[in-house]
This record gives C-alpha cells, structure tokens and sequence, in this order.
C-alpha cells in the first residue's frame, strides 16, 4: 500500500486546489496503435539483471520530431523508430544499430559538433558502445576510435555536458560498482575537441566507488557551468551515499555537507525548481522507505522534504522526471515503481503537499517499471511519456490533458561544437512568475529525453519573455552569451538562436544577399519558425527594423559590430569579385559600395 500520510496531505489539499485545478492531467496507452511494437524482456531486478533498459526519446534525424530509440529485447537489438506525424516507423534494418546483449543505459548527445545527435550505450558488466550518427537514421559504432573502450562496468545512467567550458561536451558514466564483484568505478571523460576522450575521472576527484544508478552533468546551482551529482545505491554511511561535486572554475569540489548526500537506495534522479521558488531541487527514488526531495531556496543547501511535500511514496522506485503534466506553469511529478505499488504522478496544484493522483491520470501499470523519458511526440503542445516496463510492450502514454492551457517550446541552437546548447539555461516569464528550463543530455534513469525546452504558460497565447544564457566559455572570459525574446508564441516550435547566429541561414558567418531577401519575406507574413533567425531584436516578430538591423550586418564585413573603414578596405579589396557581394549581382562593384556608405 502507499504511505498514508502522504496521501491524506495530499487529499486536504485537493478541494482546495480543485478550482484552479479542476482538470487533472490524464494519459492514454497508445503504442501499438502508432507503430511502436517492441517488447521488453530483459533487464529483470538483481541478481544477473541490470535493472531495467534505457529509452531515448529525441530528434536523431533533425526534421523537428522526436524519434525513439529502445533497448532490451531477447534478442538484444537496439531499434530504432523514426516518428512520422506522431506515428512511429520501425528503422532499426540499415541503422546500424546492434544486437547488443545486455544494453543498459542509452544518452544521446552531439559529441563531435557535427550537428546530430549521436548515442552512447551503457551495458551490464560488458563494454559500452559509442554509435555516431551520420545523418540519414544511420549509425556507425567508434567506441575505440573515440577512446571510449574499456567500459565494462555494471553501465548504469550517464550524462553529457561541458565542465570545462571550452565549448565541447564531456561524459559522465555511472558504474554499479561492487555488482557481480565488478570493481570499475564511475568514469569521467574529457573530450578533446577532435572526437576523441581522455578518461580524468580519478584526476578530477570523480572516481566514485559507490553502486552508482545515475549521475547527472546539469548547471545546478545556475552559474554557467555544468556540476555532477551521482544517485548511490545500497547507502551506507561513509561508504556509499549520493554525491555532489559543485563545478568552480573547471574543478570539481565535492560538497558532502550540504544536505544533498542522502543515505538510501538510490536510483533514478528528477531535477526542477518543484516549489517555485527560483532554485532547482532534487529527487532520487528509493526503495518503499520512502523517495526522497531535496528541496533547496539558495542553490547551496538543501532539505530533505518529501512527506510534506506529499511525494514520498511506498514503492522501490527507479526513473523519474518532473514536468508540466498540464500546462499550468508548476512542474509535477512522475515516478517509476515495481509491482505490486502503480506507478506515481504527483500533481503540483500550487502549494505543497503535492496531490498523488489516483491511476497516475491512466500513466500507471503493475509491471515493473524503470525508465522513463519525455516529449511532445504528436506536437499537440503538450508532454507525453514513453516508460520502459518488464517484461511488456514499450507504453507511449499519450498526453490527453484538456487543451485549455498551452506551453511555450523552444529549440535552443548552439554554439560551436555544443550543437545543440546542453547546459542552456531557460528563464520563462508571465503572469509575473518565472518557470525555470535547462538543455540537459542524460534524463530520469538510464535514458534520454527531448531537446526541445517546454514550459506551461496557462491559458496564455504568450509568455511575457524568454532568457537564454548559454553556457559560459573560458575563450570567451566565462561572460554569459545571453538573448532575451519577448511575446513568444505557444503554437508552434519556436528555434532561439545565439545572437551571433542571427540573419545568418547558412550558419556561414556572414550576411549575403539572398538571407537579407529572406528576411525581408518573412516581414509580409506571420511569424514562424523558419522566420525566427531574422527575428534580430526578439520581439517576434519581423518588421522594417530587423531589416535594417540586417543591411548593417550584411555591410559589416569584419564582423566589428559596426560598419566602417575596415570594412571598406575588405569590400575595395574584393573589388571586380563575387565574395562581398553585396547587392546580389555577383560582382562586387559601385551598386555594393554605395549600399556600404550608406550603412556607414
């Protein structure tokens, strides 16, 4: 049975809640019926299991959907399944993805900057594969061209992120140490910039011995940097317990002071700021003890909190993730449990204790339940879940929240190698409250969730504004690139791009012509997104003055900022060419020189 106490919190809250949240989220089981067949057997608890299989749940083809990818069969084979309207085509023939015994853990990430995602593999007590994507739902295995082999632990949850800040991600691998008398501990490479890794996990202090479950590279306490926090089972005092290693300056410093290295059984980790309060809390899954939710209100200590907050639960639990189940701006809960307990959704209707929805809005089943990843897969506006259980049919649990409340989405566009801005922060304002976002590779337990940046925003049209601040770099002075929109739309996927991305299509570092046409199409017609890389001053829309603001970067050759003699001199010496040419006639001449002078 589940813990009583919680629930009957959570029961006196609901009247009151009732009102402003008189519908609940609800789900319905829908993957046979959109083509995702894929039965998973393996991965059974203890002993020679590896206690459940990882799921991806993300854009690998880049056409703007989320495609999965699904491990754990007898056979072994990893599959893969391209979405196609929200409908699912089974892709794994030609993929090059293998039948892989004992696949564990599944993140996906841009490793070499090549602008798709690649995967990377964890397996039980056998060595972990790096696949790279080559485009056309096709993967290549270069674990040993990459210098990833040698990672034949008991392969759990890993993540992706950039602790040194020079622009390329950096890899996390959580090992069960001590499981069938394995010994390998956690690892921890650096990426070289070149496709390759060095393994500095002992050098940076990292090399945890405990049964680690999960470990995550997010910017937790939200200063630029990407920090590491590691989920322990079989908790012991001293010996095994969760780690964080708050990231300075490159460097990780171990804080186990701080409230955050609790003593259970832990599995699966949620991050989110739950309680609204501008800082980013913790959840790690336990056994029927009791999960645990590490509530903090100045990102430095944290307090254990999940009976008051109503989440405690009564299952051993294993993924989880926290979410806007319905569009209403606060993030709920969902957590994974075992047979006999159903599976969790805590809804967040406000003020704590959360309210433990019965059935989970129809997320719930009796099997085992482990992983867990999330996103918009019919891109309705609102989240959906695919949750591995055993031994069963993969459930896509589709979304079927009212559609009353609507959700800003954002595809945040990198910079440089980290294509696809892991490490992000997002800040969403209306209403005048701020809801809390940020790019992470690596998600839940053993798996990978979507890109794409969703946050509730009620029955708003808009938010107010969204803030990105991209990672800090040490090239760059570790100063924040930052970019702030305004009047952003909820009814479609809206790309944010770096300000030095802006205007420029072909990603080519200039301006030319035919973008400034562009451009100037996109200010006769609605918004969209294709139109959102004019957007230059992130009011979205584009008007008469991202036209100019695209005349005066077209011009501005040198890439100052500004248009002056540099850029006269660099135009003077193309003169008769077709490199700088301005005017779109293929020669660079008087009608380019007098479009200089005038934005001068």
């Amino acid at each position: 049975m589940r813990s009583i106490v919680p629930l009957a919190l959570g029961l006196s809250v609901s009247a009151a809640s009732a009102s402003a949240h008189a519908q609940m989220p609800s789900f319905s089981e829908e993957a046979l019926q959109r083509g995702l067949n894929y039965v998973v057997t393996d991965g059974i608890f203890d002993g020679p299991g590896q206690f459940g299989c990882g799921v991806a749940l993300c854009d690998l083809d880049g056409d703007g959907d989320d495609d999965i990818v699904a491990s754990g069969a007898t056979n072994g084979q990893i599959a893969l399944f391209e979405n196609v309207g929200g409908t699912f085509v089974n892709r794994t023939i030609g993929s090059g993805l293998q039948a892989l015994a004992k696949v564990s853990g599944l993140v996906a990430a841009d490793h070499d900057g090549d602008g798709d995602l690649d995967l990377f593999v964890t397996r039980w007590l056998q060595a972990a594969v790096l696949y790279r994507n080559n485009g056309g739902m096709h993967f290549t295995n270069i674990t040993a061209a990459a210098g990833l082999s040698g990672n034949a632990g008991a392969g759990a949850g890993c993540s992706f992120g950039d602790y040194d800040g020079d622009g390329d991600l950096d890899l996390a691998i959580a090992n069960r140490t001590g499981t069938m008398q394995n010994q390998l501990r956690n690892r921890f490479y650096r990426n070289n910039g070149n496709g390759t890794f060095t393994e500095v996990a002992q050098q940076l202090g990292v090399d945890d011995g405990g049964a680690s479950f999960q470990c995550i590279l997010q910017d937790l306490d939200r200063d630029g940097d990407a920090d590491l926090y590691v989920s322990n089972d079989k908790g012991s005092a001293g010996i095994s317990f969760n780690r964080y290693f708050r990231n300075v300056g490159g460097a990780f410093v171990s804080e186990p002071n701080n409230g955050s290295g609790v003593i259970i059984d832990s599995m699966g980790v949620a991050t989110g700021d739950l309680d609204g309060n501008g800082f980013i809390d913790i959840f790690c899954t336990n056994i029927a003890s009791g999960h645990v939710l590490l509530l903090t209100g100045d990102a430095l200590t944290y307090s254990e909190s999940a009976v008051k907050s109503g989440v405690a639960g009564a299952a051993t639990g294993w993924g989880a993730v926290m979410f806007d189940a319905e569009n209403d701006g606060d993030e709920d809960l969902f957590a994974c449990s075992m047979f006999p307990v159903p599976d969790y959704l805590f809804v967040n209707t406000g003020a704590m204790p959360m309210l433990d929805l019965p059935g989970a809005g129809g997320a719930s089943d009796l099997e085992d339940s482990y992983c867990l990843a999330v996103g918009d897969i019919d891109l309705d506006g609102d989240v959906d879940l695919l949750k591995q259980s055993r031994p069963a049919n993969l459930r896509l649990l589709v979304n079927q929240s009212p559609p009353a409340n609507r959700a800003v989405r954002l595809k945040i566009v990198g910079r440089g190698m980290n294509t696809h801005a892991v490490g992000a922060l997002v800040d969403v304002r209306f209403a005048e409250r701020t809801v809390l976002r940020e790019v992470v590779s690596g998600s839940a337990y053993k798996s990978q969730s979507s890109y794409v940046i969703h946050a509730g925003v009620g029955a708003r049209a808009t938010a107010d504004s969204v803030t990105v601040r991209w990672p800090r770099l040490v090239a760059e002075g570790s100063a924040w690139t930052t970019r702030t929109l305004t009047n952003v739309p909820t009814d479609f996927v809206v790309p944010v791009y770096p300000p030095e991305r802006l205007g420029d299509v072909d990603g080519d570092g200039r301006v030319e012509p035919a973008e400034l046409a562009a451009c100037e199409a996109c200010a006769v017609i609605p918004f969209s997104a294709a139109c959102a890389i004019h957007d230059l001053d992130g009011n979205c829309t584009v008007d008469a003055a991202d036209i100019a603001a695209m005349r005066v970067r077209m011009c501005d050759l040198d890439g100052s900022g500004a248009v002056g003699a540099p850029d006269l001199a660099i135009l003077l010496g193309a003169w008769s060419g077709a490199t700088y040419d301005l005017t779109g006639d293929g020669v660079v001449g008087a009608a380019d020189l007098a479009l200089l002078l005038s934005q001068w």
